[in-house]
């Protein structure tokens, strides 16, 4: 009876450490992006969409550590890992960090709105096939430094045509950064038959689900004048209908 008593007392520890681990799962997720993952013309501290996503774990359930490593004006080309920029420094460095922390590592990414500007910033415009071995590079380099690590790959959302704030999007960016949509597709297929369960798509409705949604984005004056705004960066309203997306995202690969 005493052995039976014991036993029974083991099982219920074990099963209540199992509920525990898996109702308050640990996540670190490293953020890398540009000004939308930034959180560009809203309250970076408090409404940028990576802020939203751990908000929205923790609502979860999830234990949660957070790094924006987001900059603004960044193209893939900054993020080259043989390029060493400061700005791969700093997300390396967070990396490094959150490495060391109990729970899944994630790195989730969403580069190309700076790539597809006509003139821009680093390397704009990027070609559809330089743009997707950019991020072929990066990934690789985070799947060679962090073995256990997962990187979801993320669609850039729309912005709009009239979209030019000293750097020119516009009707051509736009259709660039369509061009890289199919790409990102490829890439994920393919690093799903390499790497199973390491390189993860991001939801493919995002792109969708901003375009022409003008209430989604703040409204910013065009440089092309005649009283035009372009919308380019996620209000608070698309900083949390984005970090949706992404929290979707990360659900289902952490479990």
């Amino acid at each position: 009876m005493k052995r039976f008593t014991f036993f029974a007392i083991l099982c219920l520890v074990a099963i209540a450490v199992c509920n525990g681990k898996s109702k308050n799962p640990k996540v670190n997720i490293v953020f890398i992006g540009n000004s939308i993952t930034y959180g560009a013309e809203i309250n970076h501290n408090t409404e940028a969409p990576p802020v939203r996503v751990g908000e929205q774990l923790t609502a979860a359930g999830y234990e949660v550590n957070v790094r924006n490593c987001g900059v603004s004006g960044s193209t893939t080309v900054d993020w080259l890992p043989e390029r060493n920029s400061r700005i791969f420094q700093r997300m390396v460095a967070a990396a490094d960090e959150l490495a060391q922390k109990d729970g899944a590592l994630i790195f989730t990414m969403m580069l190309g709105t700076n790539d597809s500007a006509i003139d821009c910033c680093t390397g704009a415009p990027v070609a559809p096939t330089d743009y997707i071995a950019n991020v072929r590079k990066i990934v690789d380099y985070i799947l060679n430094r962090y073995p256990t690590a997962k990187v979801i790959i993320n669609y850039p959302i729309w912005y709009h045509p009239h979209t030019y704030n000293g750097a020119r999007y516009l009707h051509t960016g736009l259709a660039r950064l369509r061009t890289y949509l199919p790409e990102i597709d490829a890439l994920c297929k393919e690093y799903g038959k390499a790497t199973p369960q390491r390189v993860f798509q991001g939801s493919r409705k995002t792109f969708r689900a901003f375009e022409n949604r003008t209430d989604l984005f703040v409204a910013e004056p065009s440089a092309l004048g005649q009283g035009l705004k372009f919308y380019l960066h996620p209000n608070p309203q698309g900083a949390i209908r984005l970090a949706e997306f992404w929290t979707e995202s990360i659900k289902k690969i952490v479990r």
